[in-house]
């Protein structure tokens, strides 16, 4: 089984402090916008025999959800048969409307469309400046309700980790998935990082 990642485009609505396009644009270096499209996609991929494979679209730069045909290249892929699609984003763009027609998508797909929601804070969200919590959920839960399967990762930093419990709460009830990842990017000293490793492992918080 093949497995791939693609990184859509290079645009994306956050800000994040570690992030490679951040400390590019602090340093004068503002990132060039390019998303794919779904013509570029059929040129590269039709004549690719796709049965099985694994595709991740996330980013190093960008969110999957900036591309503006996303609906229709994850169509175009379940369309190749692909085994599995994850896709992994703030969930911070796109309109209800777009939301609802995605968790269709991913019900008729009978969970081979997967999103994987990186959202580190039930009420807070220090780390991904610049996306709107409220509108998070809002898109989270248009989701949901019309059937979409996902997976909720929250990146565990000091101002968020009293709040890792009643996050793992509301996953279940929602119905998804709750991993957690330590923030080793963050600033916090060695001792800190360890100390919410042995957490994440123990489920023993604040």
């Amino acid at each position: 089984m093949k497995s791939i990642e693609i990184e859509l485009t290079s645009a994306c609505n956050a800000r994040c402090g570690s992030c490679q396009r951040t400390m590019m644009a602090n340093d004068g270096r503002p990132v060039e916008i390019r998303s794919y499209t779904i013509e570029e996609f059929e040129q590269y991929f039709d004549s690719v025999d796709m049965r099985g494979w694994r595709i991740k679209l996330c980013g190093v730069l960008g969110d999957p959800i900036a591309c503006k045909d996303l609906y229709e290249i994850t169509e175009y892929l379940l369309d190749k048969e692909v085994r599995f699609i994850e896709v992994s984003t703030n969930a911070g763009l796109k309109t209800k409307k777009f939301w609802e027609r995605y968790g269709s998508l991913s019900k008729e797909s009978d969970g081979r469309l997967n999103i994987h929601f990186a959202i580190d804070g039930v009420h807070t969200n220090d780390y991904r400046v610049g996306v709107d919590l409220k509108k998070v959920w809002n898109n989270v839960d248009s989701y949901l309700r019309h059937g979409g399967y996902g997976s909720w990762q929250f990146i565990i930093f000091d101002y968020n980790k009293h709040e890792v419990e009643e996050a793992r709460i509301l996953s279940k009830e929602k119905g998804m998935q709750f991993i957690t990842r330590t923030a080793w990017k963050n600033d916090s000293s060695e001792k800190e990082q360890q100390s919410i490793y042995v957490q994440s492992l123990t489920q023993d918080y604040d």
